[in-house]
């Protein structure tokens, strides 16, 4: 085994990944999973960058907020599946946060990005944190899917299909698991064609498949182990001639190590072969004054074990640049012409390799290569194996990580399973709720604490006193909703964290900064052509200087005189912003969200006609008003789009609003008024609904 080179080539920053790619159209929605996990990091970095956002939370403030507010709303789905232990932290509740639990660990790194013409999958060995895209050694393999693209279509498909049963283990009737499953069926559904068939990449240089991990059980999608898919995957007759493995962590010292015997079983089983470790380590120092050994690993002695004579077993250390802790995972077997190159999220344990009596939840992508057909992109992706250099096994101190990043789970307080779904929503009166769900008896107390308190909400004893419900849906005063629950648990030191989902994004109040906005200033809005925030932060900035000139416009008569209540002006104003807005309405939709945005959102349509209401001068004026407002919806030319809301569902949304128009003037009891005026707006709205 020789000391493996890298370059420059295959190596890249993670986060750049999620970038949309030219031409990609608009965000739909994004699906990820990861074991450990940094909410702010997954929502202010990795979110950011797929929605392309301009602004940032620390030199921005309000403009952020507004401009995150505006693009995650149009997403049919922005969700992550994390480990029980990890599935904590403050976020928008734009997005939702699933938590897994299972007998092993949700270990599986995945991300699939979708946008209206393109969809990105990565797999790789990076958590969603800071540590894994900015600190440490990773390996992770892109996929991208396009009409006209290359990329082997079954591994989005198989992919897919893998998510849906990963949420499972979360659960199967929230509404988030529901927001889950709907863009896995999009992917599905409207991705098929996006890719090449095995059956036209025979003759590729390189082929890709997926191996996923995952508990035994019932299911028809269980593949055995790492090491039986592997088996199935290699290509030739004959078994591979050596094996380099990469793993930061290995079954425990005391164990068989189950891993190495069922590598040496998938070597060739004549002649000679070779197995090398790939591992984490440093030089002693002092090592040849104090006479102890030079080199200390940290993986345990067990790996040294060779069944058969014929085999030898050899390490080497990473080297990895900059020094940066090594956390990638890896499996390259090789003969004289294949190569087979497994990499994600499984290490070399009987857990991740799904070996054990509590397998895990991986996700990896296998390259298998071909040096007949592509000798020069063999060694392209050869070269990405990390940098290492060859250690004396007898110079050597054995000292393994305590077994993988699982350890750091066990001091974290995992959710238990009697705790459901909490899910806000609003009641048939449009108050705050939260409804709890409860999974079975539970005979130790607990205490559900405000976000960022010590204040109880909820606890043991009142569920007791309503009678131990499996549902109960309780009055949420606070004016935002909770992003989760501190959870104490009286059987347990420290807390769990209970995350809340949204029952519908609809039912979410607007940012501070979008509540009841003057209508001048939706107008503005709605007749800019420039982004949302940006219009928004100039008005901010504005209002903030307003208060300074107050004394100015007290003392100069003319600048008392408002112009904008009159009637004539009003209308000549709105006319423009009313004219932009029926061209923001009829351009197609990526997502129901995205409709719903632009006619129920702070800054559509409803908002622009309750302001009016709020405003006008008179009752008549603003009869008038969404009279002219109706009309203008009515000619909405609205055109059908690939992969976009179908037109008929579009007209319908646009229709109901236009009805709800019709009930505004209603419900402002509008009795008196010159009678042309009033057969006026009556004659509108008969039109409108022909």
């Amino acid at each position: 085994m020789a000391k493996r080179k890298t370059s420059q080539e295959g190596f890249g920053k993670l986060l750049d990944a999620w970038v949309p790619p030219e031409g990609a159209g608009d965000p739909i929605g994004v699906i990820a999973t990861s074991f450990t996990f940094d909410a702010a990091f997954f929502e202010e970095e990795c979110l950011a960058t797929f929605l392309g956002l301009e602004t940032n939370p620390t030199d921005d403030g309000p403009a952020y907020l507004i401009e995150r507010e505006d693009k995650l709303a149009r997403l049919q789905c922005a969700s992550v599946l994390v480990d029980a232990h990890h599935c904590r932290g403050s976020r928008s509740l734009r997005w939702d946060l699933l938590p897994a639990r299972l007998p092993g660990i949700q270990h599986a790194k995945v991300s699939l990005l979708v946008w209206s013409n393109h969809v990105r999958l990565m797999i790789g060995s990076a958590n969603l944190t800071e540590d894994g895209y900015r600190r440490n050694l990773e390996v992770f393999g892109v996929l991208d899917f396009h009409a006209g693209s290359d990329s082997p279509i079954e591994c989005l498909l198989e992919t897919a299909s893998f998510l849906g049963r990963a949420v499972r283990y979360s659960s199967t009737t929230t509404p988030a698991a529901l927001r889950w499953n709907t863009l896995l069926d999009r992917v599905e559904s409207d991705c098929a064609g996006w890719g090449t068939r095995e059956a036209d990449r025979k003759r590729a240089a390189v082929q890709v498949k997926t191996l996923f991990v995952e508990p035994a059980g019932d299911s028809a999608d269980h593949r055995g182990s790492g090491f039986d898919q592997l088996g199935r995957i290699w290509p030739a007759d004959f078994g591979p001639k050596s094996a380099d493995i990469v793993s930061p962590f290995f079954d425990p010292p005391e164990s068989k190590n189950a891993p190495v015997d069922r590598l040496w079983q998938l070597l060739r089983q004549r002649g000679e072969v070779t197995v090398g470790y790939h591992v984490a380590g440093e030089e002693c120092a002092g090592w040849e004054e104090l006479g102890h050994s030079r080199w200390m690993l940290h993986a345990p002695e067990s790996l040294c074990r060779t069944p058969r004579q014929s085999g030898r077993v050899e390490f080497a250390r990473v080297t990895p640049p900059e020094s940066r802790p090594l956390h990638a995972k890896g499996v390259w077997l090789q003969d004289d012409r294949y190569a087979v190159y497994q990499i994600g999220s499984s290490n070399f344990t009987s857990a991740g390799m799904g070996i054990g009596k509590r397998s895990n939840l991986e996700a990896n992508l296998v390259y298998v290569l071909d040096s007949n057909r592509d000798g020069k992109l063999f060694k392209a992706v050869e070269a990405t194996f990390p940098k290492s250099e060859l250690v004396d096994p007898a110079d050597v101190t054995w000292q393994p990580t305590p077994n993988d990043e699982d350890a750091d789970a066990l001091s974290q307080i995992a959710l238990p399973t009697f705790f459901g779904d909490a899910v806000y929503s609003r009641d048939a009166n449009g108050n705050s709720v939260i409804s709890l769900e409860f999974l079975g008896e539970r005979k130790d107390g607990f205490t559900l604490l405000i976000e960022g308190t010590d204040k109880t909400w909820f606890d043991s004893n009142r569920w007791q006193t309503e009678g131990s419900p499996t549902k109960l849906t309780l009055p949420w005063e606070t004016i935002r909703p909770p992003s989760g629950f501190e959870v104490k648990l009286d059987d347990q030191v420290g807390a769990a964290w209970w995350p809340v989902n949204v029952a519908s994004p609809d039912s979410l109040p607007p940012p501070d900064e979008l509540k009841d906005l003057p209508l001048a200033v939706l107008m503005d809005l709605l007749g800019a052509s420039r982004p949302l925030h940006r219009v928004m932060a100039e008005y901010l900035a504005r209002k903030s200087k307003s208060d300074c000139d107050t004394a100015v416009t007290a003392i100069d008569p003319h600048k008392r005189v408002d112009t904008s209540s009159f009637l004539l002006q009003r209308t000549r104003r709105l006319s423009w912003a009313l004219t932009r807005m029926r061209e923001r309405i009829e351009r197609p939709a990526a997502t129901i969200e995205t409709l719903h945005w632009r006619l129920h959102g702070p800054v559509g349509v409803m908002a622009l006609a309750e302001a009016i209401v709020r405003e006008a001068a008179s009752t008549s004026e603003s009869a008038f008003l969404l009279a002219e407002m109706a009309l203008e919806l009515s000619r909405t030319n609205i055109v059908p789009a690939m992969g976009c809301v179908d037109v008929a569902t579009h007209r319908s949304e646009v229709y109901k609003l236009n009805q709800k128009l019709r009930t505004l003037i209603e419900s402002d009891n509008e009795t008196n008024g010159p009678s042309n005026l009033r057969a006026y707006v009556e004659s509108v709205f008969d039109e409108v609904a022909q």
